[in-house]
């Protein structure tokens, strides 16, 4: 079964409601541990694709430019409101397509994918997409599922993502596939525990890249998503 960005975001416009109790919980530490791979400079942007209710938020140090990103109205507004509560003033939202996001290429400086690439109707173009919106030395951190290495345990996965499917998510989709046609490489990854069912992933791009250095907090971009909305001409 084919997931479809028409199908997954009512579906998680419901799940929003009750998420942070039932499958966030679940994560939630495992995405603190992601967001420490990301290791940005003071002054640096970094996307959040799959936002979600924005548990990820309040993770990120305050002296860089968030922009948490989500095709679900129903999660964005749940996000909107820890950033409220929390003063989480260096944080915006957009709601947007991961299969097409409203950014011109090189706009950040790192990106973090969060329990996304199963839900989207094709993962390689999403990590196409990642490598063309983070800067060169940039890090791309993504959480997620990935098909076992296991035999046995990869036959269980495909046999049951049928059922996963219906309720929003693939069980069968393997890493290497996700990079093909890419140039990315995975610099590390690794699970909480052996028996984890996720993993952090952390890649880079194979291309040298320039030395990064701080940039002084007044002259990070205020505002990244609205500069990067009038060069939207990426197919």
């Amino acid at each position: 079964m084919r997931m479809t960005e028409e199908s997954t975001s009512p579906l998680y416009d419901l799940w929003a409601k009750f998420y942070d109790y039932t499958f966030g919980a679940l994560v939630r530490n495992r995405q603190a541990r992601a967001l420490e791979q990301l290791r940005p400079l003071a002054g640096e942007t970094v996307l959040d694709i799959g936002v979600g209710t924005g548990m990820t938020l309040k993770h990120y140090r305050k002296d860089i430019t968030v922009v948490g990103m989500d095709l679900s109205a129903g999660m964005l507004a749940k996000a909107q409101k820890k950033i409220d509560r929390d003063g989480l003033d260096n944080c915006v939202l957009i709601q947007g397509d991961a299969m097409q996001p409203p950014f011109a290429e090189h706009s950040f400086d790192h990106v973090m994918i969060t329990h996304v690439v199963s839900v989207v109707s094709d993962p390689q173009k999403l990590m196409l997409w990642a490598q063309r919106l983070v800067k060169p030395g940039g890090r791309i951190v993504v959480l997620n599922h990935f098909l076992s290495t296991n035999p046995f345990l990869a036959w269980w996965e495909k046999t049951l993502n049928p059922i996963f499917a219906k309720i929003g998510w693939h069980s069968d989709i393997a890493l290497e596939d996700c990079l093909k046609g890419t140039d990315l490489s995975v610099q590390y990854n690794f699970k909480m525990n052996y028996f984890d069912l996720w993993q952090i992933v952390v890649l880079g791009d194979e291309t040298p890249a320039p030395a990064r250095q701080p940039k002084p907090a007044q002259q990070a971009d205020d505002d990244p998503a609205g500069q990067s909305h009038a060069a939207l001409a990426m197919d």
